[in-house]
């Protein structure tokens, strides 16, 4: 009897703590399986890991990307850990301002040559000479006889403007000794051609161009397309600068746009052990 008694004590016991642990686990799904009910009874579990910072997926600043090539084309590539496409940007870079130095320098060579070869066998002296020959009517310049000036320094100038604004074939007057239109001018139109050294067509100044003069046009013309590619260059400086600027700006957005991927392992305590599960983290940056 007493035997009885007290094993009617023992149901009671568990039926009253089995009652009460259900009570504390409202979330508690009971299927029927035992094993499957038994694994359901979480007791703890741990938080997640944190998720990486952008430093410690060691993404790329998209602004500084961009501000880097477009003072030094190529950086923003480098800085992206794109190094074959930053060096061609920088070669090319080194290659336009090589390019425009040296074809600066060979422009400033070629000038002075032609403007010696003008001074030398030009003369704005023998120039108003024959107008003062053939184009009378023009009005009388005035000529320094003393020899020792320089021709630019025995002409009146306002005289010689005068005088070349009355001739009805001539299209243009003489800019003063120097400018650039000077030796522009005495190359390229028929009318200063008796100003050359080589002249001897007397009145024909139109038909009779000395040989001397076509030289002359043809250095001037040299020193010009020097400078032209010096300018190309520069002008593919300020492209490769946009593209750069563009590139480094997509290279890092590319850079940051990989896959990182963070592998933890999540803990979760199952009644009397524990289990882990790896969990993968995929991190997308746009």
């Amino acid at each position: 009897m007493n035997k009885i008694k007290n094993l009617l004590v023992v149901i009671i016991i568990f039926t009253a703590n089995f009652g009460l642990f259900a009570q504390n686990s409202p979330e508690t799904f009971h299927s029927g399986n035992l094993k499957t009910d038994f694994k359901s009874v979480v007791v703890t579990k741990t938080s997640d890991n944190p998720p990486l910072k952008s430093s410690e997926l060691n993404e790329k600043s998209v602004l500084l990307s961009g501000l880097f090539s477009a003072v030094i084309p190529g950086s923003g590539e480098i800085y992206s850990e794109s190094y074959i496409k930053g060096g061609i940007f920088l070669i090319l870079e080194a290659t336009a301002w090589y390019i425009n130095i040296l074809y600066n320098n060979k422009g400033d060579d070629q000038t002075i040559f032609f403007k010696n070869y003008a001074d030398d066998n030009w003369s704005v002296v023998r120039y108003a000479e024959w107008i003062n020959t053939y184009q009378s009517d023009a009005g009388t310049i005035t000529i320094n006889p003393d020899p020792t000036l320089k021709p630019w320094q025995r002409i009146n100038w306002d005289e010689l403007n005068s005088a070349e604004r009355k001739i009805k074939n001539f299209s243009h007057t003489l800019p003063n000794y120097g400018e650039q239109q000077y030796y522009e001018l005495i190359g390229k139109y028929r009318q200063f051609s008796t100003g050359w050294k080589e002249y001897n067509g007397a009145e024909d100044y139109y038909n009779k161009v000395p040989q001397q003069m076509y030289y002359y046009a043809d250095e001037h013309i040299k020193a010009d397309h020097l400078y032209n590619v010096a300018s190309k260059a520069v002008i593919f400086v300020i492209v490769n600068h946009i593209l750069s600027f563009a590139d480094a700006i997509w290279t890092t957005l590319n850079f940051n746009s990989e896959i990182h991927t963070n592998l933890s392992f999540e803990k979760i305590n199952l009644g009397f052990y524990t289990e882990y599960y790896p969990k993968l983290s995929l991190s997308f940056a746009f």
